[in-house]
């Protein structure tokens, strides 16, 4: 948008990554109050004001419940302390402010809390996007309309000064010059390669989540809380028809390609939530799936992994005058990040920086209404309308075209075939696994589309020329994915 010639490379899917295993709230982080950390509660409230405007059919208010429990490390004066700091920080913002309630209150409007110990609690607000991955994607979207060239399943295996070098299956090396590179691989930075080793950059963290069917004493709202155990709050929030616990926050030093939750976590999630709703008595065999990600965090010798900043920071890199590094940073800063990073771009390039006009110009699907299609069923219109905003109509289009897409074909009858043909013809899916967990959103349901599976693949041999045996592999890898977010059988006999 500001003037510049840009290309994408990522190793293998947009928003596959940390941006797909986070706790999907656009929020102001509470918590980092607690760290004196004002600059980044201000910009990150800021930022969902932004979010709020050139996204509202991805992002939304949720009201969030902090329960108060006089055996807790935070006090009621604390909690309103925090609330009242928090509704000033955001002085500008459109959601309601916080209300506090006594314990009676609390216990008639939340029935199904524990009641021992229960002071009263505190409601504020913030956002949830429930599919980080689509807000990703029409991030990509814009980019591509504005000029920017993609490549995704593409991996950096060389950078010499301007010069990076990158494979893509089918086309072998290529190489593209630029006047400067920005590393902004996430927990795989210091991965990349050619940026200078004097340094490193990234010291993640693992948070993991599960997801839940409702449950007994289950909330309308979303509750944050304190867990007994370590006094680290976390989230049961009401996501995608089912509820999402988490998250944990362990260090983590392996490879992020092979994180995955580890059954303590599991088990730490389901007894905590158990505890802060008595009659949930969820076990292991209650969790549909689980999912955990790296947070890029920058590099500490912290042991505490809940003290480390969740501010960015972007790097000259020692070695590579041409290189910056973006560290750290959060989904709900995205934009501002971007911003600075791009300022940081032209004054590099001895240009003064255009205006940035993100926090202005509306994303892809919140650009002009869909038009009505009365022949839909509710039940398709009102799913296709929370992923796909405006961008609906051109979904339809497909079906207009090809009247078979407009059967749909997933077990809840609520998917069309269209948005299969779809994801890959205009949302940049290159496999099965892309099209159900980050473009139609089927894979992120209870049973993670288990039979919808078999149902794509056969309309990506009908109609977008898939031969039997990449039919059939992509099936297999698909499922392969799902064994990483599933408990095994054998890991449900232990129950909690």
């Amino acid at each position: 948008m500001r003037g510049l010639t840009v290309l994408l490379i990522d190793k293998a899917d947009i928003s596959s990554g940390t941006t797909s295993f986070s706790t999907r709230l656009i929020h102001g982080g509470l918590r980092y109050l607690e760290h004196f950390e004002f600059g980044l509660v201000r910009e990150s409230l800021r930022e969902r004001e932004n979010l709020l405007r050139i996204a509202p059919h991805l992002v939304h208010a949720i009201p969030i419940l902090i329960p108060i429990y006089k055996q807790g490390t935070r006090s009621r004066a604390t909690i309103r302390a925090g609330m009242i700091a928090y509704d000033f920080l955001s002085f500008d913002k459109k959601l309601p402010r916080h209300r506090m309630l006594k314990r009676e209150e609390t216990l008639v409007q939340y029935a199904g809390l524990n009641p021992d110990g229960l002071v009263g609690a505190a409601v504020y607000h913030d956002c949830q996007v429930e599919f980080p991955e689509r807000l990703v994607l029409e991030n990509i979207l814009s980019a591509k309309e504005h000029g920017a060239e993609v490549l995704t399943y593409t991996r950096v295996t060389k950078l010499d000064d301007s010069v990076v070098e990158f494979f893509q299956e089918g086309r072998g090396l290529t190489a593209a010059t630029a006047k400067l590179v920005v590393n902004a691989a996430g927990p795989w930075i210091d991965r990349v390669p050619g940026h200078s080793e004097t340094q490193r950059l990234i010291g993640g963290t693992k948070g993991s989540h599960i997801v839940v069917d409702a449950f007994p004493g289950a909330l309308s709202t979303a509750v944050y809380v304190e867990a007994e155990s370590d006094q680290r709050p976390f989230f049961v929030i009401p996501w995608n028809h089912s509820y999402l616990i988490g998250t944990t926050d362990v260090r983590f030093e392996n490879d992020p390609d092979e994180v995955q939750r580890e059954l303590w976590e599991v088990d730490y999630l389901l007894t905590e939530t158990n505890r802060v709703f008595p009659d949930a008595k969820l076990q292991r065999s209650n969790v549909c799936y689980t999912y955990s990600g790296v947070r890029p965090l920058p590099f500490t010798s912290n042991e505490d992994a809940r003290k480390i900043t969740r501010r960015h920071f972007i790097r000259e890199d020692d070695g590579n005058q041409n290189l910056l590094s973006i560290i750290g940073g959060k989904l709900t800063t995205y934009r501002n990040l971007a911003e600075e990073c791009v300022d940081q771009v032209f004054r590099k390039l001895g240009r003064k920086p255009p205006p940035c006009q993100t926090s202005q110009i509306l994303l892809p699907g919140a650009i002009e209404p869909t038009p009505a299609d009365t022949s839909l069923p509710d039940a398709v219109a009102k799913r296709m309308l929370r992923i796909y905003g405006s961008r609906t109509g051109l979904v339809l289009d497909l079906c207009r075209d090809r009247p078979e897409l407009a059967t749909p074909f997933n077990k809840a009858g609520d998917a069309l075939s269209a948005e299969v043909v779809f994801s890959f013809e205009s949302e940049f899916a290159r496999t099965l696994s892309d099209c159900l967990l980050r473009r139609t959103m089927l894979g992120l349901n209870r049973d993670l589309a288990l039979g919808d599976d078999e149902a794509a693949t056969k309309i990506g041999k009908r109609f977008l020329g898939w031969s039997d045996e990449r039919a059939g592999q992509e099936l297999s890898d698909y499922r392969k994915t799902l064994k990483r977010m599933r408990l095994a059988d054998t890991d449900k006999v232990d129950q909690v």
